[in-house]
């Protein structure tokens, strides 16, 4: 194969799209063209032409391994690998999310309901381009040289983020900011909570949601990790202009774990500058960090104010009914049918991070794939053992509680969440629910659904009725400290 030819770099490619996802793929390694090759023994060479500098450094820190290893791969040499910024690519062009949409046809028919609509939003839409504070001003292509990445997971949206006490405010002021970039007083937005409570996925969320409703802005995620290198290989190589044009750019900017700003005076001096470039232009700032601005150790002053000057809202651990809605939801995106008792194993384990819980997902997905195996509780033992570190521990559920309960009653547990109004049935289901509102933290409206989708009120009753018996029936009494003994091997040590 001549390793100068296009029919190189495309077995190349097609290596690299078997180990890349498909949207880093499009973004970093589709628009890359093949310059040349200096086939020398001792020191080949491949060139490879990229759009800018910001492209170059990305592709090197996160992917410059994968390509020289797809180049080995193909060519069966290990070539040192040299970059060239060309500009965009025609592929890029193509791909290039931050430029307009092409108008719409226009009908000649001035009188046609259609052509009046389109009149109308275009007057809508030059008032809104003409009305300071609205946010829409703001969403104009610069003329700049070159388009950014794509950096946004899609995979993050609203739909995904499970609303609850621990994150409502900061959800909430997520979504006024995706309606209006730039034109709300929460700007900078600030999200700070502990590790895996859904800062990345609410920040991704808001910046595609912006993305989708106005397609020409220009909107950029990255780490202040990734930040502070693209910095220092700036001042390296001396391209501190081309640096702070590529940030011009952005209309949206979001940085992710802001707390590694701590001590890096000179990226510091830099953010500074450019937060305040982007702030005085109308340009829409959020930020995501583990702890409050105020805990932050090694910030200057004058940013540390700058980060006040909108809204700080943080995340806290979900409460057991939160950790549990978004198991099921998890469960439902990957199609796994996941039982109550496993659901609620998982979910009294995992108490204070939403990504471990969504990992114990994914691993019994894979699990049950790969073994063939029905998911259970004692696969959800087995495989989530090295996720929760060791913690896992006997729990007792509602499942258990039921069919204990059904056992010592001498019934059929499926009789416990039947329609069944037998007294021996109905003091029996009444017992079950006394105790997982005793012995579990399931409210009582999750407890009425695990006995056949029976309403609070039901529970409530159920617990009164027992607790009457346990005042006036020494035999009962006796009964009800039976199964307590035996449930007490259940629970937590």
């Amino acid at each position: 194969m001549d390793y100068s030819s296009a029919q190189f770099w495309t077995e190349c490619k097609k290596s690299l799209a078997d180990s890349i996802p498909t949207q880093p793929f499009n973004t970093w390694i589709l628009p890359i063209e093949l310059i040349s090759v200096t086939e020398s023994e001792d020191h080949p060479t491949l060139t490879l032409g990229v759009r800018d500098d910001f492209h170059r450094e990305w592709l090197d820190q996160h992917y410059g391994r994968l390509v020289a290893s797809a180049v080995a791969e193909i060519s069966g040499f290990r070539p040192e690998i040299t970059y060239k910024i060309v500009g965009p690519s025609k592929e890029d062009s193509e791909l290039d999310l931050f430029s307009p949409a092409p108008p719409a046809e226009q009908s000649t028919d001035t009188d046609s309901p259609a052509s009046k609509n389109s009149s109308v939003e275009s007057q809508n839409a030059s008032d809104r381009a003409e009305a300071p504070g609205t946010g829409y001003s703001s969403y104009t292509r610069e003329s700049v040289s070159g388009p950014l990445p794509k950096t946004l997971n899609t995979r993050y949206t609203f739909d995904t983020f499970i609303e609850a006490d621990c994150n409502r405010l900061a959800r909430s002021a997520g979504l006024a900011v995706a309606e209006r970039p730039g034109a709300t007083s929460f700007n900078p937005f600030l999200v700070y909570g502990k590790v895996g409570l859904g800062k990345t996925h609410l920040a991704h969320a808001i910046g595609n949601q912006i993305q989708e409703a106005f397609p020409r802005a220009n909107v950029l995620y990255l780490t202040s990790e990734a930040f502070t290198n693209f910095f220092v290989q700036a001042v390296k190589r001396k391209t501190l202009s081309d640096f702070t044009e590529t940030f011009r750019q952005v209309d949206v900017l979001i940085v992710d774990d802001i707390q590694f700003f701590g001590g890096k005076e000179k990226t510091q001096e830099q953010f500074f500058h450019l937060f305040n470039d982007l702030h005085q232009r109308g340009k829409q700032i959020i930020l995501c960090a583990d702890r409050s601005p105020a805990e932050i150790d090694g910030i200057e002053d004058r940013l540390l104010s700058r980060f006040r000057w909108g809204l700080s809202a943080d995340v806290q651990p979900p409460d057991l009914e939160t950790r549990i809605a978004i198991l099921q939801n998890h469960a439902k995106r990957v199609a796994l049918d996941l039982p109550f008792d496993v659901v609620d194993f998982i979910a009294y384990n995992v108490k204070d991070n939403i990504r471990l819980l969504e990992g114990a997902v994914n691993r019994l997905l894979a699990l049950s794939r790969i073994s063939n195996r029905t998911v259970d509780l004692a696969l959800a033992q087995e495989a989530l053992h090295e996720i929760i570190d060791g913690r896992i521990r006997k729990t007792v559920t509602a499942e258990g509680i039921r069919e204990l309960v059904a056992e010592s009653f001498d019934i059929e547990q499926e009789l416990l969440i039947g329609k069944s109004r037998k007294r021996p049935i109905v003091d029996a289901r009444q017992v079950a629910m006394f105790f997982c509102k005793q012995l579990t933290q399931l409210s009582l409206e999750a407890i009425g659904k695990r006995f056949g989708g029976r309403d609070h009120s039901t529970v409530i009753h159920a617990c009164r009725a027992v607790q009457a018996r346990l005042d006036t029936d020494p035999a009962f009494k006796k009964h009800m400290v039976q199964i307590a003994q035996r449930l007490q091997t259940r629970l937590p040590d």
